[in-house]
């Protein structure tokens, strides 16, 4: 029988579609090594970090040390949307932003949840923000700087629950489209009769609210009625908005 020769056809160079994977896999390796090494240079350590949003019952030290971010901190490391859910876990933020800004900052937005009411409670007071939840309880009111809710009680609430009650909830409700400034003219507001709800000003002057409803547009008339009370000379005893329009009493002028 004739015996075949196999040939030494020696180590076979590989194919040209393995030679492109094996050069783009190099390639990307490079890639990813320049693009770690570009991250971690020293331009990219924070040295700005900014806070927007005003945030006036929380300091910045405070919101910065919540979202762990800190200066000399490589941008990079920085998780921005597990830093902004950190915050929103402090119960006075309501809605928080961070974002990075090139090549070295950090900007936090923060929106805080504002007291725009207080009630009466069984151990003392508590700060309601504009959904009603509990903000702060305290013994006594040293300061006036929310209108206090009259004719509510509130039982068996702590820091981070919501009040229940219907009438409490439409005035924080209207009470959260005023302006810092309006709502500290407001000295209470009395719910006690759902239709004929009034609330008194730092002059004695009634808002004669009437039914909780139409909300915001009564709230566009008490700020521009109170910004009259800080301008005129005459007195104004009431503004009554149980109407469609807003109507307040003629008054004579004052005598010099």
């Amino acid at each position: 029988m004739q015996e075949l020769a196999l040939e030494d056809a020696g180590p076979r160079e590989p194919s040209r579609k393995w030679q492109w994977l094996f050069q783009m896999v190099g390639f990307l390796g490079l890639v990813g090594v320049t693009a770690a090494a570009v991250m971690y240079l020293p331009v990219f350590k924070l040295e700005d970090i900014s806070i927007a949003g005003n945030p006036t019952y929380i300091s910045a030290e405070d919101i910065c040390r919540i979202a762990g971010v800190y200066k000399g901190q490589h941008m990079f490391q920085v998780e921005t949307d597990k830093a902004a859910q950190n915050l929103r876990k402090d119960l006075r933020i309501e809605q928080a932003v961070v974002k990075r800004t090139f090549p070295n900052g950090i900007v936090i937005e923060v929106e805080e949840r504002r007291p725009v009411a207080c009630v009466a409670c069984e151990f003392g007071f508590l700060d309601l923000d504009r959904k009603g939840m509990v903000l702060n309880a305290y013994r006594v009111r040293h300061l006036q700087t929310t209108p206090l809710l009259v004719g509510v009680t509130a039982r068996d609430l702590y820091i981070g629950d919501a009040i229940g009650d219907e009438q409490a909830l439409l005035a924080v409700e209207y009470l959260a489209h005023l302006d810092d400034l309006t709502l500290s003219q407001i000295v209470e507001m009395n719910v006690s009769n759902p239709e004929h709800v009034v609330a008194r000003t730092t002059n004695a002057a009634e808002i004669r609210i009437g039914v909780l409803e139409r909300l915001e547009e009564k709230a566009k008339y008490t700020t521009s009625f109170l910004e009259d009370l800080r301008t005129t000379k005459r007195p104004i005893e009431y503004i009554d908005l149980t109407y469609t329009q807003a109507v307040i009493p003629k008054q004579d002028p004052v005598q010099k």
